[in-house]
């Protein structure tokens, strides 16, 4: 499904009462839209319909995100790929990393790719050069998208995907090589996602990319993943519970990633005051090879001073014996 349809197929596939989350809310297209009017109303005012999507991708995320940590703290485990919430959240962000994607010319045609912009990541977060490389050596992997879907969850499993988004997202002006001014990432809405994407770092996942064919797989939304029949339930204990629990986990992860920093920077202070204490040492010990060189110098000048002292006097002393020999 294009992102061009995606805010009329969620204003249409079903009524906004329907979803499970009360507090996220679809933009509606007028009914009378159909295809041919989307695309109309997309020539004579772009912004409009580019803001729909934009609003309906949030939410989409939102749900998505919601959806992935509730089911993953009730199942207890480490995920996988064959796991389908986690399989539509890839969906999800593959589809906010597409909107707006300028179109690349090529010898095969035009081409839209988000492995562009996550190729920036590096070079902003040098922690992702890791990923970046895995990507890239994974024999396997023949196409951009391809090599951008492995790279979304490699960064998931490092627990760093929202640190790269966010810091992605912060240079706009690397970005707009890549997206229209009015696409997701170059608008409020990317950082409302990149903050949302803070609360996967409670998930363990583990994926084995080596034999998954990651180039040919369709990337469509499962709307019935996010919809249910009757009223909307509201808020249980347990969804209290499980909110308090995630909050506590995010506390504890954001304090040991501080800790883990400040332990760092000591380690850093630690070394260079080694570095600092080593080449102190070895001038100390180049200065007393001075110094003892200086007074063997001295002592020498000493014997020397002796020497022509002593042969000064027996001179001395022979010209006055030769000199009464004379007088006598």
């Amino acid at each position: 499904m294009s992102s061009e349809l995606l805010g009329f197929v969620l204003s249409l596939v079903k009524p906004k009462s329907d979803f499970c989350n009360s507090s996220i809310h679809f933009v509606d297209f007028p009914t009378s839209y159909t295809r041919f009017g989307l695309a109309e109303l997309a020539r004579k005012d772009p912004n409009y319909l580019m803001a729909n999507e934009r609003m309906n991708l949030m939410n989409m995320a939102k749900l998505s995100i919601k959806g992935l940590i509730e089911s993953a703290l009730n199942l207890g485990r480490t995920l996988d790929s064959d796991y389908a919430p986690l399989q539509q959240f890839f969906v999800v962000m593959e589809h906010c990393l597409k909107h707006g994607l300028k179109a690349k010319k090529t010898f095969l045609g035009q081409n839209k790719s988000f492995w562009g912009p996550l190729e920036l990541v590096e070079k902003l977060v040098p922690e992702a050069a890791e990923i970046t490389a895995s990507v890239k050596d994974l024999p396997g992997l023949r196409t951009p998208v391809g090599r951008g879907r492995a790279w979304l969850r490699l960064a998931l499993m490092q627990k760093k995907l929202s640190e790269y988004i966010k810091a992605l997202i912060n240079r706009k002006d690397l970005l707009s090589e890549f997206y229209e001014p009015n696409a997701l990432m170059m608008e409020e809405e990317g950082a409302i996602i990149s903050g949302l994407l803070v609360g996967l770092n409670v998930i363990d996942a583990n994926f084995c990319m080596k034999g998954e064919d990651l180039d040919s797989q369709v990337g469509v939304i499962d709307f019935s993943m996010y919809l249910k029949e009757g009223p909307i339930a509201k808020c249980s204990e347990e969804d209290v519970q499980i909110t308090a629990i995630l909050d506590q986990k995010n506390y504890v992860e954001e304090l040991n990633r501080q800790l883990s920093a400040t332990v760092n920077n000591l380690q850093t202070k630690v070394d260079a005051l080694e570095k600092s204490n080593t080449k102190l040492t070895e001038e100390l010990a180049v200065a007393n090879n001075r110094i003892i060189t200086m007074q063997e110098e001295m002592e020498r000048m000493k014997e020397d001073s002796t020497y022509f002292s002593k042969a000064e006097f027996a001179s001395r002393e022979q010209a006055r014996e030769n000199s009464r020999r004379a007088n006598a």
